[in-house]
C-alpha cells in the first residue's frame, strides 16, 4: 500500500525532508492566534503514517488545541464514538478504514450530535479525491504537504464555523423547547391546571382504540360541581374560580399518577381510570366526592360545596366514544336528581 507522507514547515521546526535523509530548520514564524483561532479545540489527527502523524500531532498542540491521534480510521471512529471531536483531520487513504468512510460515518453521526469539521488530507491537484471527499461530507480538503501556517489557518477556519454550528444548535435547541412548552401549554387548562377538552380528545382517541383492540379495562367519571351557578352568584366569579382550582386538585390527590383528569367544561370534570373494573372505579370515586366534602367549603344556606359523578365503563354496544360518554353523562343527571353529591353508575344499553 502506498504510505501517504505529509510534513509540517513551522518557526524553528527541525523537519526530515522525505526520502534525503537530512535535517532541515524552516525560520518562517506564524502569526500569533487571533480571537477566534484561540479557542480550545478537541482536534483528531488519523494518518497512518508515524511520523506525519507525530508532526501534526506536535504542531496541533503547539497552536493551543487538544489532539488526539489514531493510525487508521477504524481506530478513530471508535475514539470519536467514546468522546466526539471539534475537528477531525484525516488522510485519504488508510489500512482497515479509509478517511472517506470515516467522513460518511461522523456525518451520520453529526445528526444526533454536534457538527464534526472534517478535513481530508490527500496528494496535491487530485480533483477526484476532492470531489468525492465533498460529496461524502467532507468540510475542507487539504492537499499535502502541509505546513504550519495553513494549518493554524485551517483550524481558525474551523473554530469559526463550528462556533456557528453550535449557535445555531442552540437556537435550535431553544425553538424546540418553546415549541414542546407551547405544545404543552395548548393542551392545560390555564385555570385549574389539569388537561384540556383538546388533550382529552387526543387521549380518547388512542385510548378508544386500544381498548377496542384489547379489550383492556377502562372507566370514565363525569364530575360536576353541585350548584355552582348559584355559589358563582352568591360569591362571586373569583371564589368561584378558586372553588375550581381547590376541586381539580383534589381530585388529582385522590386518583392513581396513571389516572387522567380534564376540564370537561363550566364546573365538570372527565376522570379517566383505566385498568379499573367498574367495582374498583366506584370505591376510586367514592373517595374522591367523600374528599370533596371534606374540604368543607361554605356554600351558604347549601352547606358544603360537593360533587356529583356519573360512572360509565364501555360496553359493546358502544360503537364510538360518544356513545361511552353519552351514558355517563346520563349517569351523572340521574345523580342530581336523585339529591346531588353521590356516585350514578351508568345504565347499560
Amino acid at each position: 500500500m502506498r504510505r501517504s507522507i505529509c510534513y509540517l514547515a513551522g518557526p524553528g521546526s527541525h523537519m526530515r525532508e522525505p526520502g534525503d535523509g537530512t535535517t532541515r530548520t524552516t525560520q518562517a514564524q506564524p502569526e500569533s492566534a487571533d480571537s477566534t483561532s484561540s479557542a480550545l479545540l478537541k482536534v483528531l489527527v488519523v494518518v497512518d503514517d508515524d511520523g506525519t502523524r507525530e508532526n501534526l500531532q506536535k504542531a496541533v498542540v503547539a497552536l493551543g488545541h487538544q489532539c488526539r491521534v489514531a493510525s487508521d480510521g477504524r481506530e478513530a471512529w471508535q475514539l470519536h464514538r467514546g468522546d466526539h471531536a471539534d475537528v477531525i483531520l484525516s488522510d485519504w487513504q488508510m489500512p482497515n478504514m479509509d478517511g472517506l468512510e470515516l467522513c460518511r460515518r461522523v456525518r451520520a453521526d453529526d445528526e444526533g450530535s454536534a457538527h464534526t469539521y472534517f478535513i481530508l488530507m490527500a496528494g496535491e491537484g487530485d480533483r477526484d479525491h476532492f470531489l468525492q471527499g465533498m460529496r461524502a461530507g467532507a468540510d475542507d480538503y487539504h492537499a499535502k504537504p502541509v505546513g504550519l501556517e495553513e494549518l493554524q489557518a485551517r483550524l481558525a477556519s474551523a473554530a469559526r464555523a463550528i462556533a456557528v454550528y453550535r449557535k445555531l444548535e442552540e437556537q435550535n435547541r431553544a425553538l424546540r423547547r418553546d415549541s414542546q412548552r407551547s405544545f404543552r401549554l395548548a393542551r392545560i387548562d390555564a385555570l385549574t391546571g389539569v388537561a384540556n377538552r383538546l388533550s382529552m380528545d387526543e387521549d380518547l382517541a388512542t385510548l378508544w382504540a386500544r381498548t377496542k383492540r384489547y379489550g383492556r379495562p377502562v372507566c370514565g367519571a363525569l364530575c360536576d360541581i353541585d350548584e355552582f351557578k348559584s355559589y358563582n352568584d352568591a360569591y362571586g366569579h373569583v371564589a368561584g374560580d378558586e372553588v375550581l382550582v381547590r376541586v381539580a386538585q383534589t381530585i388529582r390527590s385522590k386518583v392513581r399518577e396513571s389516572d387522567l383528569i380534564y376540564r370537561y367544561g363550566g364546573e365538570e370534570f372527565l376522570l379517566i381510570l383505566p385498568e379499573q373494573t367498574l367495582a374498583e372505579a366506584t370505591r376510586a370515586t367514592e373517595r374522591v366526592r367523600q374528599a370533596i366534602e371534606r374540604l368543607a367549603i361554605p356554600a351558604g344556606s347549601k352547606g358544603v360545596v360537593t360533587i356529583s359523578i356519573g360512572l360509565g365503563a364501555p360496553q359493546a354496544s358502544d360503537a364510538t366514544i360518544q356513545d361511552w360518554l353519552r351514558r355517563t353523562d346520563a349517569a351523572l343527571y340521574a345523580a342530581k336528581a336523585k339529591g346531588r353529591n353521590r356516585v350514578e353508575l351508568a345504565a347499560a344499553s
